[in-house]
């Protein structure tokens, strides 16, 4: 009796070899994984010499957790009677797999934010050199407004020109007033906040921005119309043939396009722009949410 319970537990040979498979693709999975981790890495690295991040904003992605569970599959696979327990099998290469996919996710958010940033100040340099120039040093201290209403003047409108290029490389559609505090170039000031805000100042002036508070600790930056981003989402619709209603989730799952990061406000505005030129149709769904469908020309 104990000896057919035996032959009835041990796994077929056509089981064990998908089982092995299975564990040879997590295996590259998690190669490929690391290779990322050590590419973010490498870019922290840059970004912390560059004092574009601080060493504190650096954060570890873990991989140890994975590694173990990993093991135990291992283990499962090789154990000493060459036999297989599927479900525990199925329950740990699942898990692997889906921990495998939300930590890949988290390391590439993060590597690129992080080449935003590098790429952002690099764009910088190369349109503002005088940014780290010695002999521009004094561009970093406001002139005296009273004294030298020209030099104040000018230093404002300059300083908005780096400014909006700094979104715009940086894709920022919202900047957040503490957090440009700790960025290159603005973390040259010698009065941080107060600069800021009186550059901010600026482009409002030329409407080019506004506050999103009263408090002015958050600041939307026009640098594409919404006219012109109506353009952008209607030609990526077309382009990916999305004739269905499309919702914001949707766009927001498009991360690859600057818009996926629009405000939801200037979004619901961009649908009315669309439907004004007769490119969408706005549609009103049962639970409040709005969406759009687009035209074909």
């Amino acid at each position: 009796m104990e000896r057919q319970r035996e032959k009835s537990t041990e796994i077929p040979k056509e089981v064990k070899e998908r089982a092995e498979k299975e564990l040879e693709e997590l295996r590259k999975e998690l190669a490929r994984l690391r290779k990322l981790k050590k590419e973010k890495e490498q870019l922290e690295i840059e970004a912390t010499k560059k004092e574009i991040i601080k060493q504190e904003e650096v954060k570890a992605t873990e991989l140890d957790y994975i590694e173990e569970q990993f093991n135990k599959l291992e283990d499962i696979l090789s154990s000493k009677l060459g036999e297989i327990d599927q479900k525990l099998y199925r329950q740990h290469a699942d898990q692997i797999e889906t921990e495998l996919q939300t930590l890949e996710e988290e390391i590439i958010g993060e590597k690129g934010l992080i080449e935003k940033k590098l790429t952002a100040y690099e764009n910088l340099l190369t349109a503002y050199p005088w940014l780290e120039e010695e002999r521009k040093k004094f561009m970093y201290t406001i002139p005296n407004k009273k004294e030298n209403k020209v030099d104040y003047v000018s230093w404002k409108i300059e300083w908005a020109k780096v400014l909006f290029d700094y979104a715009r490389f940086a894709v920022l559609h919202i900047i957040y007033i503490r957090e440009l505090n700790s960025q290159k170039p603005f973390l040259n000031f010698t009065k941080r906040e107060e600069y800021i805000k009186e550059i901010a100042e600026q482009l409002i002036s030329q409407n080019q921005a506004k506050w999103l508070s009263k408090e002015k600790k958050r600041l939307r930056v026009y640098w594409k119309t919404l006219e012109a981003w109506s353009d952008e989402i209607y030609n990526w619709c077309y382009e990916n043939g999305k004739i269905e209603p499309i919702m914001i989730y949707e766009l927001r799952e498009a991360k690859q396009e600057d818009f996926s990061s629009l405000p939801l406000e200037d979004l619901e505005e961009i649908f009315k722009i669309l439907a004004k030129n007769r490119k969408a149709k706005i549609l009103k769904l049962e639970n409040g949410q709005i969406a759009f469908k687009i035209k074909i020309e």
